[in-house]
């Protein structure tokens, strides 16, 4: 019975890999001719590969494998084809198959792993002595003045330091980018410079109140405008300016509007003269929500284009390619910002296509062409992937983000391609001290990418240490997670876009 059990599985599997080797190949194919990376090759056909794997819904066949003590395909993202013939061959010899079948050879099954390894430390720096996932912080304005700052986050275990270039100018970008080279040396351990330039998110650009401190509850009204003078309405008590004129223009009466990382939710209520009028629908405190200036704004029911890089960007980049190890960039939406930012990067690059980039997914458009988001940009650059929570919550709603964060860390790692895990990590440790259950669980989720991203706050130092500790205690019991394989949406779309 087994044995007659086997056979016709092994019949199944072996129509299965003759499809998954035809449609990856064929995407491949068409991938080919654009990467000029040697070292993309061998990923690029993996990628293919498991999109093309996919397309298909296989959990009844994971759990007729799992009962004949086979792999059940769930880690297989690194090494797709090495994977599939491994279980071929294990259910052929089951099955009693006339003809021999050859397992792959071990240095090809473990290729895909070594592959993503190098990347992430050509990338992200050294693997730590006592971890897999590096630490990133965020530094606060205070690490320019403060060199102590810097020196107590290297010394607990920060591997990356990141700048926000929304934030502050290039007089203290420079003291930071210092104090991180002399606290490297100092400490012996090797920490790199990541800086983002803004990129084209929309954040509120003034704040005008009738009171000293601009904090909104749930059934307030605010006036979103784009004009640069402001004046508040008649029962109005707070306006604020948007970075871009045009978008308050595209909202309409009954949209959601998303400020400061859902903090606040809004709806459009009126439009009115100088802009709309926002009713708030919900807060995150009972205690209101401080409206400040750089926070930022979403708008999930509308389309609309920015350009990817304004003008004070292009002057950014001309720093950055100067100084840092790492450049990231928000808001990328598809290939032709890749390539407009990778044109805008080698016009200051003595050779072409060596900085590495980290490419920021939070929108849900370019969740869904994140494997042409990849091509684009890894066939020519080091590329890394981060999973900017917020705006991605934003975007696609709360309840789908844990759905989508584990879409992102399984292409990533079939493209070989690093991730940071970002956005409210450890939050409330890191504002109050004391963290909370769902954060160290959150910690322990995060193990799955290759960096986690902690933002500046008063406790970020203890943040550091805490997250340093989960990680180290976790990673030696878990390494990533196996995956049921239903059929994924963002596969099958990849493909209709060949027919």
């Amino acid at each position: 019975m087994r044995n007659e059990r086997a056979k016709a599985l092994l019949s199944r599997l072996a129509d299965l890999r003759m499809q998954v080797a035809q449609d990856g190949e064929m995407l491949y194919q068409r991938w080919q001719k654009d990467i000029t990376r040697d070292v993309f090759h061998d990923s690029a056909r993996n990628l293919a590969h498991y999109l093309a794997l996919r397309r298909h819904d296989l959990q009844e066949l994971q759990w007729e494998l799992i009962p004949l003590g086979l792999s059940s395909l769930g880690r297989l993202e690194a090494r797709v084809m090495p994977t599939i013939d491994s279980v071929v061959s294990s259910c052929a010899l089951i099955a009693g198959a006339e003809d021999p079948v050859h397992y792959p050879p071990e240095e090809e099954f473990t290729r895909g792993e070594r592959v993503l390894e190098r990347k992430s430390e050509s990338i992200l720096g050294p693997e730590p002595r006592d971890r897999y996932t590096r630490i990133m912080v965020t530094l606060p304005t205070e690490a320019a003045r403060d060199p102590q700052i810097v020196h107590d986050l290297v010394e607990r275990g920060m591997e990356i330091a990141r700048i926000n270039c929304s934030h502050d100018d290039e007089e203290a970008w420079t003291a930071m980018i210092a104090h991180v080279r002399a606290a490297s040396e100092r400490f012996g351990r090797p920490c790199r410079v990541s800086m983002e330039i803004p990129g084209p998110k929309v954040r509120i650009d003034r704040v005008l109140s009738s009171v000293r401190k601009a904090r909104v509850f749930t059934g307030d009204r605010v006036l979103l405008t784009g004009k640069k003078r402001m004046c508040l309405p008649r029962c109005i008590g707070i306006a604020i300016s948007c970075s871009y004129e045009e978008m308050v223009d595209y909202v309409a009466v009954g949209e959601a509007v998303i400020i400061d990382d859902g903090h606040i939710e809004t709806v459009v209520e009126e439009k009115v003269e100088d802009g709309v009028l926002l009713r708030v629908t919900r807060v995150v405190s009972e205690r209101g929500v401080l409206l400040r200036p750089e926070k930022g704004i979403n708008f999930p029911g509308i389309d609309y284009k920015i350009p990817l890089l304004s003008l004070r960007d292009e002057e950014i980049l001309d720093f950055i390619c100067q100084h840092a190890d790492i450049i990231g960039c928000s808001f990328v939406r598809d290939s032709s910002d890749v390539q407009l930012l990778r044109h805008a990067i080698n016009q200051r690059l003595d050779k072409p296509d060596t900085l590495p980039v980290i490419i920021k997914i939070e929108t849900l458009e370019s969740m869904r062409i994140l494997p042409e988001i990849l091509v684009a940009s890894a066939s020519h650059a080091p590329t890394a992937v981060m999973i900017a929570r917020g705006d991605l919550a934003v975007e696609v709603g709360y309840a789908r983000l844990s759905e989508y964060q584990e879409e992102i860390l399984w292409i990533c790692e079939a493209a070989h391609v690093p991730v940071i895990w970002a956005t409210q990590v450890v939050e409330t440790l890191v504002k109050t001290g004391i963290p909370t259950r769902a954060e160290v669980s959150d910690v322990t989720l995060a193990a799955k990418s290759e960096c986690i991203m902690l933002n500046k706050g008063p406790h970020i130092n203890e943040a550091v240490t805490f997250v340093g500790d989960i990680l180290s205690k976790f990673e030696k019991h878990v390494y990533k997670k196996t995956a049921i394989l239903r059929r994924l949406s963002i596969a099958s779309e990849t493909f209709d876009k060949l027919n």
